[in-house]
């Protein structure tokens, strides 16, 4: 069976409060998972620049304290925006 999963971009305008109410409704829907990109800046150029962002390893946390049913986890986790070390306890702690 197929199943389908979401994927969010962080940086385009996410908040704590858009983050809870997509968790739920992905889990609500029936998705298999969730999954969020890493990216610390808006990808749709400059003037998007004051757009919401909220941190990847933190609202996989989250996710974890919201949902029961669904997998969730980064689509990447570039080590060259943090120390490698830095990301491995993040990890261990999600």
């Amino acid at each position: 069976m197929t199943k389908l999963g979401i994927m969010i971009e962080g940086q385009e305008g996410l908040n704590w409060e858009r983050w809870r109410a997509i968790c739920t409704d992905v889990e609500r829907l029936g998705f298999a998972s969730l999954r969020r990109s890493e990216h610390l800046i808006s990808l749709m150029g400059s003037e998007t620049g004051d757009r919401d962002c909220i941190d990847c390893w933190t609202s996989l946390a989250l996710a974890a304290e919201w949902t029961k049913t669904i997998q969730f986890g980064p689509m990447v986790s570039p080590l060259t925006f943090h120390m490698p070390a830095v990301v491995a306890r993040q990890a261990t702690a999600v």
